[in-house]
């Protein structure tokens, strides 16, 4: 292929890329198994333990402003851990977009035999975007660059979830934005640049006690479904030895094969990282996208946990 004709490609390809992921909004975590809170509310303080939950991913590795994206959550029971409250702050950044994120979780349990229990959640925040286009390089002259050269836009929202578990089984479903925003351009108000979309997100996974306390496998699955964006389906297998070194691969289909690992270094410290060998039209300009993760339980005083570790 000659240079022309390559650069062109590679431009429709990447200008395709950022619109889709434009419409998807919520960032991609390879863990969200480890921090379910970032999707469904009524996760919150459900593991029984006040918790300090982190993730960083660096996406497609080796291209010019690929998605860099951090969120921080904390959550607790309260009540005698009939209630969880929790707090999720995200900043993330891709290309000439930048947004931020502050929501607040609160769950509600419902206790039934066998250990079998039923949550509602409700979030509560805000999204704060900062679209610069000053940063783009232009060839020629473009009016709509000059005109509206940086946006910027503070959409308040809410979202609801549902959260069964038991000791070896859970399934969640959730909408973390209910309200469509309209992203405007904040001098002019008819100018709309695009709009929140609604994220469903459907995850189920369960617990096998291959050869207890040696071996145990867990498995998830999570389906994504965005309006105007193709949906996702991504699943994964992890190997647990002696509850200390946690390893496995997953799958998301038609984007990555992912593997990642996590190391129980003390009771309450979890630190873990994941890598995507990218799998889409994307492979050959990207490096793959990595992924760091670490959660601390803080322990006050003696307590029951009200669900597995594993969940």
């Amino acid at each position: 292929m000659k240079k022309p004709a390559l650069r062109y490609s590679l431009c429709v390809l990447l200008l395709v890329t950022i619109v889709n992921a434009f419409a998807q909004q919520d960032p991609l975590f390879t863990q969200y198994m480890n921090n379910p809170g970032i999707i469904n509310p009524a996760y919150a303080g459900s593991n029984g333990a006040m918790n300090l939950k982190g993730i960083f991913r660096k996406q497609w590795l080796g291209m010019d402003w690929s998605p860099t994206t951090t969120t921080i959550s904390f959550s607790s029971p309260l009540i005698k851990y009939d209630v969880g409250l929790g707090v999720t702050f995200l900043d993330d950044q891709i290309g000439p977009m930048h947004q931020t994120g502050l929501y607040a979780d609160y769950s509600r349990y419902f206790r039934f035999p066998k250990k079998r229990n039923l949550a509602l959640g409700l979030k509560v925040g805000f999204n704060y975007y900062d679209i610069n286009l000053t940063n783009l390089r232009s060839h020629e002259y473009d009016p709509v660059l000059e005109l509206n050269p940086q946006t910027k836009a503070f959409l308040p929202n809410f979202g609801v979830g549902l959260y069964y578990f038991s000791p070896k089984f859970y399934a969640g479903l959730s909408i973390p934005k209910l309200i469509r925003n309209d992203i405007k351009d904040t001098d002019n108000t008819l100018l709309i640049l695009g709009k929140e979309e609604r994220h469903y997100f459907l995850t189920t996974g369960a617990l096998f006690n291959i050869d207890d306390p040696v071996l145990r496998l867990r498995t998830s699955t999570m389906a994504h479904i965005i309006n105007g964006s193709p949906s996702s389906v991504e699943a994964e297998a992890t190997a647990i030895f002696y509850d200390k070194v946690w390893l496995g691969f997953g799958y998301r289909l038609g984007d990555a094969i992912t593997a990642h690992l996590r190391l129980q270094i003390t009771h309450k410290l979890q630190i873990g990282y994941s890598y995507d060998l990218n799998n889409s039209r994307l492979k050959q300009y990207n490096n793959g996208s990595h992924e760091i993760f670490f959660s601390y339980d803080f322990s006050f005083s003696r307590h029951r946990i009200l669900s597995p570790r594993y969940f």
